[in-house]
Formats: C-alpha cells, structure tokens, sequence
C-alpha cells in the first residue's frame, strides 16, 4: 500500500499498527522508515508508508514482455550461427544443435537417477533388498518371509512400508534438506586435456590389468586426429561415446585426485548417453563396444540393475558380432584386447547371474571358454593385496574363474531345469558344488583363504594390504556358498520336508556364512562409503536378513547374543560412517539412515522370538 490510504483501513480509521505487530500483540513503534519488529521479521510493514511507484499500463507490460522473448529467442540461436573459436569439447550441450520441436529436448533431461535423492533412495533400496533373500513385494518369497516373521515373533513386518515410514521420519528430522535441490544434469563435453590426461592416466598406471575395457593406444589415437573438435556427422558416433565415457569412468575412480577434482563425470557420461541411439544405427566396431561397456561400468554399481542389464545385453549381441566369444579372434587385430573385453562381460553377467537369478547372456557352450595366457595364476597373492599393476597380466574385477563355477552354480541349481529336478538330484549338485567351491579356495595362497579373515579374532595386519578386489573376491566366495546351500532350503525346510535330514549341516553352514560376511564387512569398514555402499550392499543387506532367519528359527541356539552383538555391529558401522562427516555433510546419504533403521528393526523382532520362547 502507499499514500496516505496506507494509514486508513477500509472502515476510515487509523492504523495504530501493522498486521505482524497486531497478531503477536506487540505495539508498534511508527519508526522511520519501517518498524523494528518488522524489519527484523524480514516482512513488509503495512503501517509504514511507501513512495508511490509508477505502474505501467497492461498495454506497456505486454510490449516488455514480448521484447524480452525475443532477446531469449536471439540469445538461444547464437551458438547456431556464429561459429565458436573455443575448444568444442568444452561445449555443454551435446553434439546436436539446439532442437526446435519441444519434444526433441527429452533427449538432454538426466537419465541417470540421483541416488542421493530420498524419493530415488528409497526405491533403489526396496529394489536392492528384494534380491537379499526376501523376495519381492508381492511375491510368495515376500509372503512366506512375512509369515514366517509372524509366526516366530508375533509381530507382523510390511519391509516396504517400514522403509517409506523410516523416510518420513528422514524427512522429519530435517536431514534431506541437507541433500540440497534435486539434480539438473545436462550434457557435457568433457575438456580435451581432460581426454588426454585420462588416458594417460590409464596407460601408466596398469589399471587395464582389472578394468580392460579400452584401447589406451587406440583412444590417443582418436584424440590425435581431432575427433573431439569435429563433432559432424562425419564422425562415427561410437569414437565419440567411446572417449567421453572413457573420461567419466576415470573421472569418477579417480574423483579424489586433485587432476579430477573439478570434473563433471556425471554430466560426460549424459552426453555418452544421447549417443547410444546413433551409435546402435552404426556398424559394430571395437568402439562401439568399449561405448557401451564404458557406460554398463558406470551405472552398475549405483545399484542400477536394469540399465546394466540392458547394456550388458546390447555388449553380449556385438561381441558375438565382432567374433570375440571364439578363442580364434586373438590373431586378428586388436583380438586380444576383444577377448579381454569378452571375459569382462562374461563375468559381469554370471555376478549378475548368480545375485539377481537371471538368465545368463551368455551360455558357456557357445563360448570358448579358454582362459587367457596372461591372467593371473591362482597361486598368486596379486588377487587379493595391492600390488602395482602390470598390463601384461590380467586380474578383471573378480576371478574369472569363480564365475565359471556361478554359471555352473545357476545351471545346475537355479535354471528352470535344475528346478524340476528331483530332490535328491540337487542335494546332490549342493554336495558336488560345495566341495568344487572348496578345491577353487584351496589353489588360492594359504594367506589369502578367507576363513583367515572372516573371524573377530584375526589380527588387524592382515587387512593393511587388501585390495579393493580381494575384499570382493572374499565377499563373492562367501555369498556363492550361502547360495549353494541356499538352493535346498535351508531355513523352513526341515519343518516340512523331513528329507532335509539328508543334509544336515546346511542350515550350521548357512549360518556361519551369513556370520562370515557380517564380520569381513565390520573388519573392512574403511572401505566402505557413499560411493561403494551399492556395491557391498547385497552381500551385507542378504548376511543381515540370513542371520535374522536364523535367530527367529533358533531363538535358543548357543549363538544368540553373539549373533545380535554382530547385528548391533552393523548398526554402528554406519552410525559412525554418518557421524565422521562434516556438519554440512551429515545426513547427506539417505541409504545410510535406512540400514541403520531396517537392522534395528530386525533386532527387536529377533528379541520378541526369544521372549516368545521364554530364552
């Protein structure tokens, strides 16, 4: 209001104070220009009068607005017209002009969903523990869990509910405020000294060794030629993909490194995206295959399942395209670098296999199944401790050929013809299965068996010199044994199928191989974080729920309070993960807060079993 109207109210008498002051009952001081308690409030004061403004008229205001459409319209077709004299690969949009037709920008929105994000966070951890043992929301695996938790405990258990009550209560306490506004991510180039230092960041440090899924000469190569600086249909779209997501795989491995620290992978491997349609339209190359590998890479192990399923399908269709699946390719040209990337996905589709229960991509008699000449030897403790990285002698993430026997594992125990088997047919692959397990872990060093770090006693020394891939690899044995002795029902069966006696100690072992995860993961905590939770997160989240069936199934075993100081453990892993962030960071990894809530949870259901019981 302004004038001397501003002092009147509709009735003709005079403001004695403003509306603020009048509901908090405070009496107005008429301070000049703008009362104190107003002015500390932050709002406008009614009372205090305000020069008149000028307005313009409809008229006027309609004239301005289409003036400034049009200055946004001219601004919009600048970098279609002039030419750009900066390095192209700076540019942040991607290579393809600026689309008129509205529905053509749905190519540049973030297709990568920010798991920082609680509404995100939330269905990718209802996701992830559908795969822990629990089954799906709405499935007879779901329902006999929630049967078998009533029946034990007397309490009824809604995972999905509990879940969406535990990010309320996130919410509540103020901590998702603290993630900040969700993510805007659109397309960029990543810079070509970026391009540059990444690959010879990748050349010397050996890291082919693990990850061999790019040519380091071939990249430089492209790089030489100025593919990033004529990004023309010209330019097969596959060199493209294969450079950017080449940079945003490093970028984000290497996201401490102060050469790195100001990168934007996430934002490269957008653009690598948009990509992906031109270059499925193009001829199968080796590029176009490292592209989607590079891509698969990424995205896997932020517990995108889907999406790297699908990319691991589209890499299986071009290798056998490009004939890496046969052991012959190794004398064309660059065919050993395609049996690499051939033995990369082979194990990245049995871990996906054997974690998820789907069916393999790849089928073994379809595949030479020779192993290369350089990889490791399984007497070598390179597997497990960090050692400096050759590229001569290949690790991959995990043992090739621990996934030779997941694929066995799944054929003969979890297809749909190992599950019309007879019974005693599968206890019998359980027998066979266990002790081809056994032999595998006996050719590996002495000092590297599992069974030596898995135990609350083993010295700390003995983790200093693991590697990020030993811990895997231990973590990978033990949930292929849980699985193993999973197929015959551990947990329930001896109550209704008296046969179960045939194998009696696969419930003990089933038992000890949901201790020996929990307590690997509590003696290797540093190498957890937000970056690597998805990554431990089944093996952790499946230990957690099979100790829990064990609990409520033998509430008086000898174990029980061992088993609930271990659970208790885990609680305060991931309390103390949130606690040793800054204060502005706190709070900032929803996943976190959930597991903390979820094993809390199970805890007091696992008291109530044993109360039942009168333990």
């Amino acid at each position: 209001m302004s004038g001397p109207s501003s002092l009147q109210r509709a009735g003709g008498r005079v403001r004695s104070a403003c509306d603020l002051c009048r509901r908090r009952k405070i009496r107005c001081d008429n301070a000049q220009p703008a009362c104190e308690t107003c002015a500390f409030a932050g709002v406008p004061c009614t009372f205090t009068e305000q020069p008149d403004l000028p307005r313009k008229s409809l008229r006027d205001q309609l004239l301005d607005a289409r003036a400034r459409i049009q200055e946004l319209e001219a601004q919009l077709a600048v970098p279609n017209s002039e030419p750009s004299t900066t390095d192209l690969s700076e540019r942040s949009t991607p290579p393809i002009d600026t689309p008129k037709d509205p529905w053509l920008r749905l190519m540049t929105l973030d297709h990568l969903p920010d798991t920082y994000d609680l509404d995100t966070s939330l269905a990718t951890f209802q996701t992830e523990i559908a795969h822990c043992g629990v089954g799906k929301d709405g499935s007879i695996q779901r329902a006999s869990f929630f049967s078998t938790v009533y029946q034990r405990t007397g309490s009824p258990i809604d995972l999905d509910h509990f879940l969406a009550q535990a990010a309320q209560s996130f919410q509540f306490q103020g901590l998702q405020r603290r993630t900040g506004p969700k993510r805007a991510l659109s397309p960029k180039w990543p810079p070509t000294s970026l391009v540059k230092h990444s690959i010879n960041h990748y050349a010397r440090s050996g890291l082919y060794s693990i990850f061999p899924v790019a040519n380091a000469d071939a990249l430089s190569q492209l790089v030489e030629e100025g593919v990033l600086n004529s990004q023309d249909a010209t330019v097969p779209a596959a060199n493209l993909a294969c450079l950017v997501a080449f940079t945003a795989m490093m970028c984000v491995m290497h996201r401490l490194d102060p050469a790195f620290s100001d990168a934007d992978p996430d934002a490269y491997i957008q653009a690598a995206l948009c990509l992906v349609p031109r270059l499925l339209m193009e001829k199968p190359t080796i590029r176009s295959l490292e592209a989607i590998v590079l891509i698969m890479t990424y995205v896997m192990p932020g517990a995108q399942v889907e999406p790297g399923q699908l990319l691991l399908a589209l890499a299986t269709r071009m290798i056998f395209s490009l004939g890496g699946h046969r052991y012959s390719v190794i004398h064309e040209a660059e065919g050993r670098h395609l049996r690499a990337l051939f033995w990369f996905c082979y194990g990245a589709d049995k871990n996906m296999v054997i974690r998820y229960n789907r069916a393999p991509h790849f089928i073994d008699m379809d595949c030479d199944l020779q192993i290369p000449d350089n990889y490791v030897l399984s007497s070598s403790d390179n597997q497990f401790f960090s050692r400096p990285l050759s590229n001569d002698e290949l690790l991959f993430p995990s043992d090739i050929r621990l996934s030779l026997l997941k694929s066995k594992v799944y054929h003969l125990l979890y297809s749909d013809n190992a599950r019309a088997q007879p019974e005693a047919r599968r206890l019998q692959y359980i027998r066979e299965l266990d002790q081809e397990l056994n032999e595998l872990k006996a050719t590996f060093p002495a000092s590297c068996w599992p069974d030596l770090f898995a135990t609350e006693s083993a010295p700390n020394y003995t983790f200093h010199d693991l590697s990020l891939r030993g811990v895997c690899l231990h973590l990978e044995f033990y949930f292929l044994l849980g699985k193993i002795h999973e197929a015959g029902g551990a947990f329930g069966s001896s109550l209704s199928n008296p046969s179960w006696s045939i194998l009696p100690s696969s419930a003990e072992l089933f038992h000890q191989e949901s201790r020996s995860i929990l307590i690997y993961i509590c003696r290797t905590r540093e190498f957890l974080n937000w970056h690597t939770f998805w990554i431990y997160a089944q093996f952790l989240l499946t230990g957690v729920f099979s100790l829990f069936k064990f609990i409520i199934t033998y509430p008086t075993a000898p174990s029980y309070e061992n088993d609930l100081q271990l659970l208790q453990s885990v609680v305060d892993i991931f309390t103390d993960l949130d606690r040793k962030e800054s204060p502005d960071m706190r709070g900032r990894f929803p996943p976190f807060y959930f597991t903390v809530c979820l094993v809390k949870r199970l805890m007091f259901l696992a008291r109530q079993a044993s109360a039942r019981t009168g333990a």
